[in-house]
């Protein structure tokens, strides 16, 4: 019988000052005490860039989506150091004042600050290493979520993250096919895994097709995983297009997907809320896919870096995360 794990509402790790995270990537927290209580509402996890007042976005829900390189198969007996990477991370963010989707795509070797375990599972502080790599120091589960949350939410200048979907590798066929496979056209040449999957031709993946497109890497192309992300992003926009007219047509379709979805899943999200996020989105306008940018390095270890341009990332999160205060 598949073991189904769905976590706990973890608590809010990120209950210290925002001011402190903030100051980690050069934004300024804004830490004056005012007398009047309207005026400290309003300041109230206010930060300072460039001489300007910002505050977080109200009415805004972020949703950090994860592929993990394990199947629900997997017993892991209890270890604190095999969770599986995550290696797929994308964060969605919901306006629902602006009524609007953007997607910030993630990469699995971006070089941050993670929570490490020694061998007894104990936290053993942090060290920086690649992003994926958050995951695996946990239970390959709630656990391993709640790092991998922690570890983007660093990343990202202490941005308050809480809500998180993981799906492990068993899942991508079955998500694929309830919705009656993706249309793709092949770039790369997949023959070697699929005989079917010639460069050039335009394919509807079913089955171990859509694992082959979205996960193969080493063998497939150059190769890197710069390549396969934006397969991932093909695939995923063919997807979403595909969700948004199956879930406008039926209301119950999203509590039907996550049913069959459900043996493959680690999230703190409950069947009724994601039912209800993903209804009222259903109309929202998708923004272009933002994806940092950064340079690519072969580590001293021989595995592969992604170091991010810290200032540019700082840029996406006040546009995606904070309003100006206008008074």
């Amino acid at each position: 019988m598949m073991r189904v794990r769905v976590g706990r509402r973890f608590k809010p790790f990120l209950a210290i000052t925002l001011a402190l995270m903030l100051s980690l990537s050069g934004l300024t927290a804004l830490a004056e005490e005012r007398g009047d209580p309207n005026e400290r509402y309003l300041l109230e996890g206010a930060i300072e860039r460039d001489g300007t007042l910002y505050r977080l976005r109200r009415n805004l829900t972020a949703i950090l989506l994860m592929g993990i390189d394990q199947r629900e198969d997997f017993d892991n007996t209890g270890l604190s150091q095999n969770g599986g990477q995550a290696d797929f991370l994308r964060l969605i963010v919901i306006d629902n004042s602006e009524k609007k989707i953007t997607q910030l795509a993630i990469d699995r070797d971006t070089m941050t600050p993670i929570t490490i375990l020694d061998v007894l599972g104990n936290e053993s502080g942090k060290r920086t290493l690649q992003i994926c790599l958050s995951h695996a120091y946990g239970d390959g589960g709630e656990q391993s979520c709640t790092y991998t949350v922690e570890a983007v939410s660093e990343l990202l200048s202490g941005v308050p993250l809480d809500l998180y979907i993981a799906l492990n590798m068993n899942g991508i066929s079955t998500l694929n096919d309830a919705v009656g496979g993706v249309t793709v056209t092949l770039e790369d040449d997949f023959t070697e895994l699929d005989p079917s999957m010639k460069a050039g031709t335009t394919i509807t993946l079913m089955g171990d097709q859509a694992e082959y497109f979205v996960r193969s890497r080493m063998t497939i192309g150059e190769g890197t995983n710069e390549a396969r992300m934006k397969r991932q992003q093909q695939y995923l926009s063919q997807l979403a297009a595909i969700l948004v007219e199956r879930i406008s047509a039926d209301e119950n379709y999203i509590g039907t997907l996550y049913d069959e979805l459900e043996p493959y899943l680690t999230t703190n999200i409950g069947r009724g809320r994601l039912i209800n996020e993903a209804w009222n989105a259903r109309s929202y306008v998708r923004e272009e896919t933002v994806t940092p940018v950064g340079e690519h390095a072969v580590g001293d270890n021989g595995y592969m870096q992604f170091h991010v341009d810290k200032t540019a990332l700082d840029e996406i999160v006040l546009k995606l995360f904070y309003e100006p205060i206008l008074k």
